[in-house]
């Protein structure tokens, strides 16, 4: 593959927040449903030890990602779910938040997510072991002519 540029790995992935509805499927029938993502919703937020008053702190968010979206980066992250940025997050901005990324998942807006709307494009990028040709500053035999080489005579 020398002298090629780099080839890609495509298909499909699932988002963290796709896993966290997958694991909402609580009838096993591969379709998560509004009733069980208002069940699964309860439950997340029934195991964080929040204040009534002032909500889950950041770093409880944090701790609630590792454990439920697989990382404390994975997102949407504890910024996503604090609407109104006040470093807490309210059990409504944290139903708000999973809503709406259970609707932008739901392509046909049909208030039900099928296993395939769960994926995304997996991101382009190079095989192991291939290189990735450097863009070419110009110079003899660059044929984009963009500057960089000598000159001309």
């Amino acid at each position: 593959m020398q002298g090629q540029a780099s080839r890609v790995l495509d298909g499909k992935i699932a988002r963290p927040i796709g896993l966290l509805f997958a694991g909402m499927d609580m009838n096993q029938d591969h379709v998560i449903d509004e009733a069980e993502l208002d069940n699964g919703i309860r439950h997340d937020w029934a195991g964080f030890k929040a204040s009534a008053h002032s909500g889950v702190s950041a770093l409880g968010l944090a701790e609630w990602s590792v454990y439920a979206l697989g990382d404390a980066g994975a997102l949407p992250n504890s910024i996503a779910f604090d609407s109104n940025f006040d470093g807490q997050v309210s059990e409504n901005e944290f139903r708000a938040r999973l809503i709406s990324e259970f609707a932008a998942l739901d392509t046909n807006h049909d208030r039900r997510l099928t296993r395939a709307e769960l994926l995304v494009d997996a991101p382009i990028r190079p095989r192991s072991g291939d290189m990735i040709q450097p863009r070419s500053m110009g110079g003899p035999g660059d044929p984009g002519g963009r500057g960089g080489g000598r000159p001309p005579r």
